[in-house]
């Protein structure tokens, strides 16, 4: 919910919050109409074979769309696909299954999950790390009920769980709808006290000016630069899992994290970097990993890319962004250039960057009107917000931040997701005309 209002920006929010209000005594009557049917029958189908109808379309659009890609087979699509297909099965299945499939995939989610938190809170010790922990010693303990079929039975899990994201959602809308009404005008959205109670540490740089989005396109477009973990070293040995999202070990045991940076032309490059070389040994590293700020050290911004090319190497990935708050983000840098503190877990490379791009992208989807609420329906939303909530979980890392990126190009593109439904429609008539073709005299 915070992703969606971010994007949404203050302004649209403000002008749009009766129709939030709504929504969200909506979602709230939704979620307990389910658990109202739940305590009276046992069980619910209806709203679940919706749900179900809809993850089966979007996974059969997006395997046509990976098929049928000018490169060749989009392997990352098809993977997409595959899996909203099976969560699509599930979850229409549900009320007929006999529970073993529903209950282990269910504890398998809340297994990952959980394992994903305790492992990350024991590595990073990021802000409000003890809460995390707890949270995510709950799920593998809730992974276990659900395995042992107690003390909830498997017909109950999926519309309990889809009972109480529609309640959280509800909460969720009707808490930020009174809060927007306390922010002020040219206020960033990520000041409101749902974004300042979570993250990564102490919220920093909110002292700005943060304009509605210019009638005019921007000068110059905004470019994010992508230094992987592998290609920025020597890597000894392939660890697919942490090489991508976390950190690479070189031949001489050193750790090589990669790299991230942001530029708007010539006249905003943000590159931070840390004054003095953090230790690169394994065990130093793990060390140098805690949030606070008393463990932050002196850094520096780099002043160019073709300085920092000439000092190290070319970028392995360039993401460009054609469309942002180009005036926000001037006065973001503005306001924060001088603020040079480094730490590893965070406030690194990555999370400036991050920072920056929440500024520059905040609003896009209002610009939309409430048509930008759509995106709710858009797997990718999800994904991208999964990717996000894993960051900060953790802390934002180059890896991540690729990801991010990829995903937030293809969520402010609406006209792409409606392609993919015009060539679903496009080959399912070809199909048929042949067909039809074959068996005429």
């Amino acid at each position: 919910m915070r992703l969606l209002f971010l994007l949404m920006g203050g302004p649209a929010l403000r002008s749009g919050w009766p129709y939030l209000a709504a929504l969200g005594v909506i979602c709230l009557g939704a979620g307990a109409g389910i658990v109202m049917d739940l305590l009276q029958h046992g069980t619910v189908s209806f709203p679940l074979q919706l749900l179900g109808m809809f993850l089966a379309l979007e996974g059969g659009a997006e395997a046509l769309n990976a098929f049928y890609a000018p490169a060749g087979i989009a392997w990352p699509s098809l993977m997409k696909s595959t899996v909203l297909l099976i969560f699509g099965a599930l979850v229409f299945l549900a009320p007929h299954d006999s529970g073993v499939c529903l209950s282990l995939a269910f504890a398998t989610v809340f297994l990952l999950d959980g394992g994903f938190r305790v492992i990350s809170c024991c590595l990073m010790r990021c802000r409000r790390w003890t809460r995390k922990l707890t949270l995510g010693c709950s799920e593998l303990v809730f992974s276990v009920l659900i395995a042992t079929h107690w003390p909830l039975s498997p017909h109950v899990i999926v519309p309990l769980c889809f009972a109480l994201l529609l309640l959280g959602w509800g909460i969720n809308l009707l808490v930020m709808t009174a809060q927007i009404h306390a922010l002020p005008v040219n206020t960033s959205v990520t000041a409101l006290p749902m974004f300042t109670r979570a993250g990564l540490r102490a919220p920093h740089g909110l002292g700005y000016v943060h304009p509605p989005m210019g009638q005019h396109a921007p000068s110059t477009p905004l470019n994010v630069y992508i230094w992987t973990p592998v290609g920025s070293g020597d890597v000894a040995g392939r660890r697919p899992w942490f090489d991508r999202w976390v950190a690479a070990i070189d031949h001489r045991g050193e750790v090589s994290t990669g790299h991230t940076s942001l530029e708007m032309g010539e006249e905003i490059y943000i590159s931070l970097y840390p004054a003095d070389d953090v230790s690169r040994d394994f065990r130093g590293f793990l060390k140098t990993l805690r949030a606070k700020e008393e463990f932050d050290v002196e850094g520096c911004f780099l002043p160019s890319l073709e300085k920092e090319i000439k000092a190290w190497c070319r970028p392995d990935k360039r993401l460009t962004l054609p469309h942002y708050n180009q005036q926000a983000l001037r006065n973001f840098w503005l306001s924060n250039a001088s603020d040079t503190r480094y730490n590893l877990t965070s406030r690194n490379c990555s999370t400036s960057v991050i920072q920056a791009l929440d500024v520059a992208t905040e609003g896009l989807l209002g610009e939309r009107g409430l048509q930008g609420l759509w995106v709710l329906f858009n797997p990718d939303f999800w994904l991208l917000s999964l990717v996000r909530s894993r960051a900060e979980g953790m802390t934002w890392t180059p890896g991540l931040v690729m990801d991010y990126c990829l995903l937030l190009r293809q969520v402010l593109a609406p006209a792409q997701r409606l392609s993919r439904y015009k060539r679903a429609a496009s080959w399912l008539q070809q199909q048929l005309g042949y067909k039809r073709s074959a068996t005429d005299p």
